[in-house]
């Protein structure tokens, strides 16, 4: 008998709720602006939500991915990037439990794509790969023998934080020169403000290169190559099956790829050179997937 569950995909921008079949299949879904900066009522307007769709379908469990960092004993927001943000501290997992009365399962949103790309995705099959998810920032996940790492705390996985350039650029984290100030969104904005001498945004950076403008062009290559160079030191510390690339960035990879493959033959072992790079076929449904059978495989006592 098919089961479903909800999947719900919390970002910083929009919240994305959905019924998911045991299959990874979409049965129904809605959107909702997110308010994380509201903290708790906004989670229990989600949980109420949650809790419609869930009647209509006889859902038996509910998963959450969300932006920012979880507490996998305790479901709560950690302080994170953002010691003072009103969500630190808020106990998501528990309110959408009491206010959906269904089973709740919470973590990094990034770790959520990463395991749709397990059970659904690119990595189906593979039982040791990296998938990274670059839009705003970077953020990713890691499957070793099949399973999420997760870490002491669960907050494993940030890849975006591995510094490429002690002497670069602070980051929130505390670090310097993090991989997510070279390759994301943001940075490729920053990079392209500094060029022009102008504010820029990163689709309009994008849509300039496309039309061949050098300086553009020159920003992608820049920030292609940070890309590589981190895959690089991520397959020297893993030695993954294959990357997985995913993300609203990803639209725009073939601008990327060229210079994304150099920077990794630049500082990947030989050895490892020939990992696969490969783009996510889940486009931008990763994130309610991932979550609704990740909450089926916990709720039947999976070790995810």
């Amino acid at each position: 008998m098919t089961r479903c569950a909800l999947g719900i995909d919390i970002g910083a921008t929009n919240t994305r709720i959905a019924v998911v079949d045991d299959q990874g299949n979409i049965l129904e879904s809605q959107h909702l602006p997110s308010n994380m900066a509201a903290g708790a009522p906004f989670f229990e307007e989600v949980g109420r939500r949650a809790a419609a769709l869930a009647r209509r379908h006889k859902a038996v469990a509910m998963g959450a991915g969300t932006a920012g960092q979880i507490h996998r004993a305790t479901g709560k927001y950690l302080p994170g990037l953002y010691p003072q943000a009103p969500w630190v501290g808020v106990p998501l997992r528990d309110i959408l439990a009491q206010t959906a009365e269904l089973p709740a399962f919470v973590d990094n949103d990034c770790k959520i794509h990463a395991y749709a790309e397990l059970k659904v995705g690119a990595g189906r099959g593979r039982r040791d790969f990296i998938s990274l998810t670059l839009g705003t920032g970077l953020g990713g996940g890691i499957i070793a023998g099949g399973r999420l790492v997760h870490g002491a705390k669960g907050i494993a996985g940030h890849m975006g934080h591995i510094s490429i350039d002690p002497q670069g650029p602070p980051c929130p984290c505390g670090n310097r020169g993090c991989l997510e100030l070279y390759a994301s969104g943001t940075a490729v904005a920053r990079l392209a403000s500094r060029a022009y001498g102008r504010e820029l945004t990163s689709p309009e950076v994008f849509q300039r290169a496309r039309d061949g403008e050098e300086k553009a062009l020159a920003v992608l290559e820049e920030m292609a190559t940070a890309l590589g160079r981190g895959l690089g030191a991520m397959a020297n510390m893993f030695n993954p099956e294959l990357f997985v690339l995913g993300g609203s960035i990803m639209q725009w990879y073939p601008l990327l790829e060229a210079a994304a493959r150099r920077g990794f033959r630049a500082s990947a072992m030989t050895e490892l050179q020939d990992t696969p790079i490969v783009i996510s076929p889940l486009a931008g449904e990763g994130g309610v997937i991932g979550a609704a059978l990740y909450a089926l495989d916990q709720l039947a006592g999976g070790n995810v």
